[in-house]
């Protein structure tokens, strides 16, 4: 019997010193074990197959290969410990938990592409090699797991237990035919759960050496004084605002949020929904919602929950982490990244602990990316990659997240309807089986994810809006010429009123853009935004109009729309769909003190005859929306209710045939694990006729670039950041438009200044945008 442990995991250069075997996997099994008890999700089988993947990982670094490649004097074939690790979690595993631990432990380095090959050992001589050498330390191994090993060993000389992992494949192929569909999507769930915390559980015990736990301390009494606070504010910036209906519309908003979350059954009520009219506070009451929610769950259930608010749109999403800060900062908490973190491709990479202690390179990465905090802000795209980039090591480690959490979708009519069936199997499984909680937040509920709604008598609260005024005249299409002359003629006439105009391509705002600065030269203030403008100068441009009094003239695409908290008195849209124009409506008016706003819907066409629309939207969407308006010339904000309800009807009624298409490919491809085929799923379609540019723009993008090309180390922190301060002056264009304008440094397309106009993008040697 062995006395002392000599087998290691790894050897450091710095001052920690070596890491014996046995301490590295009780670690990772601890690390991964304790996860999954603060998430809520165990029971006495998950429990021990959690602590048996996490102790079986890397069971193959206990060959002679291995320790001499950690001493630097062995290099060969031999040193490779993840298969072999594999088959020992196999062997050790209770049976229906064998091939979803195979799979998490011969990929728990590199991703997972799942083909009939994969239980396939690509060398068998070689991996008998090395059990066969593992075998001569099995005293020590026998301590570790407390168990005679003899067994295994066996079984891996004669092939028996290769051939048993290969035909349990084939077995499973002809099980799972048998299993519903829901049963196929829990068994890919739960592969991607215990991958995830076996990969979460291994870098962590090596960056941190414990388990990250969530801080209980946020309750619905940070938002209330937030509100409170944005009331007193908002008197004195506004003092007619208390004349509103609105402002009592808010208030009760909020109170009607908390009140019900106080209320609600925790076992049964686990999806909600804050369905209200836009600019009514929902992002203060569904954080309020959220605090309370954590309140209830960490009291009644013992749980320390992590929040997850998710948007749609990169615009938005530093202005709603503002709002978090304030709110942490207005009740006296420090702000530190296990506390709150932002998470998108522009966010720096950083983490300081609320010890005070600062983790750099990998380390502070892994931290960030595995969301190793208790709210977190993040975009749609960053939550459905966790979801769906299935097999990805480098997204899918933050998979055990979602567990035990609770999750805001806010804008969720954002996601395209032919995902509906597929996010709402996922989700229903996630509140079902890994004890989640997810609240939607819309002014434009889609028929899904329909939950409990968390404001009673909502269909009052919209039928007492009065701010807006629509104006539909979609009847006919109008050339942008015509379009032009009928905006330029109403500015003129309406000197005391802002305008914001809406349209669905950079080609036909910069037409309206160009027209309307020449017109209204000296007399009115013209502002450009699109996505051709780098996000850098975007938000400025929110902020400037934002905490500006003029009566400014924009002119946008569609970016604009959701989330942004900007006011405008006219707002012109070209057709979109109903729920995009519903977006455009809240930035008319949103506070109701000046009289009624008005939105004016038109239905734009090009040179060619085809409707700028066309090139954005998928024709249902904008087919359901024009009947929706067909007959009406003129309609008020109290309408909306009964207008939303109709166009979602009629959406899924046009979306019907090809939402199940795409629902069956995908079912196909969850009951052969083809994890390679489902995180090839999109949520916002590439676009192959464009290409991301980065704008050499100022002296930050100059010193990033001038970092970037005097590093060989990419994992290095300042490299990695000053890629993501790059991100801030990228831009998707079209390819031929800039095809002979850009050079390229370590892969990516860069621009020079001189070719970019910061009022209004590309400066186009060649046209082809639309």
């Amino acid at each position: 019997m062995c006395t002392s442990f000599k087998l290691k995991s790894h050897i450091f250069d710095n001052s920690k010193g070596d890491q014996l075997l046995v301490d590295h996997l009780t670690g990772v099994a601890e690390i991964a074990l304790n996860t999954t008890k603060y998430n809520g999700v165990i029971n006495n089988e998950l429990e021990e197959v959690i602590k048996t993947i996490g102790l079986c990982h890397d069971f193959g670094k206990a060959s002679s290969y291995f320790q001499e490649y950690l001493q630097g004097r062995y290099h060969g074939e031999l040193k490779q410990h993840g298969e072999i690790s594999a088959y020992f979690t196999y062997y050790m595993l209770p049976a229906s938990w064998k091939i979803l631990g195979f799979i998490c432990v011969k990929r728990h380095h590199g991703n997972i592409d799942i083909d009939n090959s994969f239980f396939n050992t690509d060398n068998e001589k070689n991996l008998k090699d090395i059990s066969e050498d593992i075998r001569k330390n099995i005293d020590e191994l026998q301590s570790i797991y407390n168990k005679n090993l003899g067994d295994f060993f066996d079984k891996m000389k004669d092939g028996s237990l290769i051939k048993e992992v290969k035909l349990s494949y084939i077995k499973r192929a002809l099980v799972v035919k048998k299993k519903s569909i829901k049963e196929q999507e829990e068994e890919f769930m739960w592969l991607q759960y215990l991958w995830s915390l076996l990969l979460t559980g291994d870098k962590t015990q090596l960056i941190t050496g414990n388990t990250f736990k969530n801080k209980g301390i946020l309750t619905d009494e940070f938002t209330g004084n937030y509100k409170n606070k944005l009331r007193k504010d908002l008197i004195n910036k506004v003092p007619d605002i208390e004349k509103s209906p609105l402002f009592s519309i808010r208030d009760d908003i909020y109170n009607n949020t908390i009140d019900s979350i106080s209320n609600i059954d925790l076992d049964k009520d686990r999806i909600m929904s804050i369905n209200v009219p836009t600019g009514t506070g929902k992002t203060i009451s569904v954080y309020g919602a959220a605090f309370r929610l954590s309140e209830r769950l960490i009291d009644e259930k013992k749980i320390i929950p992590n929040i997850i608010y998710n948007i749609p749109f990169m615009s938005v999403i530093d202005q709603n982490y503002d709002v978090l800060e304030e709110i942490i900062n207005l009740s006296k908490m420090d702000v530190t990244s296990d506390l709150i973190l932002k998470h998108h491709s522009m966010s720096p990479i950083e983490y300081k602990d609320s010890e005070e202690k600062e983790y750099r390179n990998y380390d502070a990465r892994f931290l960030v990316d595995n969301w190793q905090s208790t709210v977190i802000t993040t975009t749609f795209v960053q939550l459905f990659n966790t979801m769906f980039k299935s097999g990805l090591n480098s997204i899918m480690h933050r998979f055990h997240k979602l567990a035990g959490s609770i999750i805001i979708l806010d804008e969720v009519q954002a996601i395209p309807p032919k995902y509906y069936h597929i996010i709402e199997d996922l989700f229903n499984i996630l509140c079902d089986k890994f004890n989640c909680y997810v609240i939607t937040v819309t002014a434009t509920k889609p028929l899904f994810l329909q939950g409990k709604e968390l404001v009673k008598d909502n269909d009052v609260i919209f039928s007492k809006m009065n701010r807006i005024v629509f104006e539909n005249h979609t009847e006919n299409m109008l050339n942008l010429d015509d379009f032009k002359e009928i905006v330029v003629k109403d500015i003129e006439e309406n000197k005391n009123k802002s305008f914001l105009i809406i349209l669905n391509t950079v080609k036909s705002t910069l037409g309206v853009f160009g027209f309307l600065k020449e017109e209204l030269s000296g007399t009115r203030k013209v502002i450009y935004l699109s996505t051709e403008i780098i996000p850098a100068v975007r938000l400025k441009i929110i902020k400037e109009i934002k905490n500006s009094k003029e009566k400014y003239v924009l002119v946008s695409t569609q970016l604009i729309e959701a989330g942004v908290d900007l006011d405008f008195d006219i707002v012109y849209r070209d057709i979109a769909p109903m729920d995009c124009i519903n977006q455009s409506a809240g930035r008319a008016n949103r506070n109701g003190v000046n009289g009624k706003g008005i939105v004016k819907i038109y239905r734009l066409i090009g040179e060619s005859g085809k409707t700028f629309a066309s090139y954005v939207y998928a024709g249902p969407l904008l087919e359901a929306t024009l009947k929706i308006l067909d007959d009406r010339e003129k309609f008020e904000e109290n309408e909306l209710w009964e207008i939303n309800n109709k166009y979602f009807s009629k959406l899924r009624e046009v979306t019907k045939n090809k939402s199940l298409q795409d629902y069956k490919e995908y079912c196909e491809e969850i009951k052969a694990l083809r994890l390679q085929n489902i995180r090839k799923l999109e949520l916002i379609e590439e676009n192959k006729n464009k290409i991301d540019v980065i704008i050499r723009y100022n002296s930050e993008s100059e010193d990033c670039i001038k970092i970037i090309e005097n590093s060989e180390n990419y994992e290095e922190q300042e490299v990695v950041n000053a890629w993501r301060i790059l991100n801030k002056y990228r831009i998707a264009v079209n390819k031929n438009d800039v095809i002979d304008m850009v050079h390229e440094i370590k892969g990516s397309n860069f621009l020079n200044k001189e070719d970019y106009d910061k009022d209004r993008g590309i400066i186009r040697r060649n046209t082809t945008c639309i």
